[in-house]
């Protein structure tokens, strides 16, 4: 139901113990998601060459989802 996307630069990188970023089936079913997305990926970033400004629109999104799926869960438990 997750597949990752794995890129391997050759360059060691340790993650730790980060939790990794899994995108809900179920956020689809939310309204205004596409918008949201639309509209933080629309965002600059900055960057010296496009896998660089990728990465940085990814990185950003991502932390962006997380919050939003945070406070949505708020939301849902005090329904």
């Amino acid at each position: 139901d997750h597949t990752p996307l794995l890129v391997d630069s050759g360059e060691a990188n340790h993650m730790g113990n980060k939790n990794t970023f899994s995108f809900e089936l179920s956020w689809f079913e939310k309204e205004g998601l596409f918008y949201m997305v639309a509209r933080e990926w629309a965002k600059d970033f900055g960057g010296h060459s496009s896998v660089e400004r990728w990465q940085n629109k990814i990185r950003h999104l991502r932390q962006f989802l997380r919050g939003w799926a945070r406070n949505e869960s708020g939301i849902y438990k005090q329904e």
